[in-house]
């Protein structure tokens, strides 16, 4: 699903400007498969899967490229490992669409809140979802996003089933569901960029609350809400 398309930065000018980690004291670091998914993260986010090498990951984290292959067999793999994690945390946010019975307006909102909560938490995996959703059919970064997300399927089942129930108005679902999603990711996605239209610290409590309003009252229209 496409919502806009984003300027990608070039490998050669920008992709060694992610500060590594200092080199004193890396041998007493313990890597983990946590601080391996979070600097990869960061890289596909930021760079993705194209312009982003397993020595640069392993440099970020202090490993030797050799050490990081006893984690990750390949480059393919960790990106899938990443997204399983990104992914995951997307379906426990949108949880409570599976266990409310009936569907319900005050579920669907505070779903939504709650997504677009976990994404300023997280503006990386904002970028990488959004970078995702652009990328090219045959990419990589598209064939890993497409195999994951199972929270699109959950969203959209769970509006099926509140438009049946007249919660929702008679809206198309098919077009719903990535309307939803963008109201929820993009703003986190490239708040970076925005400091000059919303202020300083545009993922601030005061800008989030702000945002949260609107987000609310986009949303209630979208789906139709009483």
């Amino acid at each position: 699903m496409r919502f806009m398309q984003t300027r990608r930065s070039s490998a050669r000018d920008t992709v060694h400007s992610v500060p590594a980690t200092p080199r004193r004291g890396r041998a007493a670091l313990q890597p983990s498969r946590e601080r391996i998914h979070r600097a990869a993260l960061e890289r596909f986010a930021r760079y993705g899967y194209d312009a982003v090498s397993l020595q640069q990951i392993a440099d970020d984290v202090g490993l030797h490229k050799s050490s990081l292959f006893h984690h990750y067999p390949s480059k393919s793999a960790l990106l899938a490992a990443v997204f399983d994690t990104v992914v995951q945390g997307l379906i426990d946010r949108v949880r409570p669409l599976q266990t409310d019975d009936p569907p319900s307006a005050q579920t669907l909102l505070e779903v939504s809140l709650a997504l677009a909560e976990h994404f300023c938490d997280e503006p990386q995996t904002a970028r990488l979802l959004l970078q995702a959703m652009t990328a090219p059919d045959d990419s990589e970064m598209r064939r890993q996003a497409t195999d994951g997300f199972e929270f699109y399927e959950i969203v959209a089942h769970y509006l099926d089933r509140a438009r049946r129930a007249n919660v929702i108005g008679r809206i198309k679902i098919g077009q719903a569901v990535p309307d939803v999603i963008g109201l929820t990711l993009l703003y986190p996605a490239i708040a970076h960029d925005l400091a000059e239209v919303v202020g300083k610290d545009p993922l601030s409590a005061s800008a989030r609350e702000t945002r949260r309003a609107a987000l609310e009252r986009s949303i209630r229209a979208l789906l139709e809400l009483d």
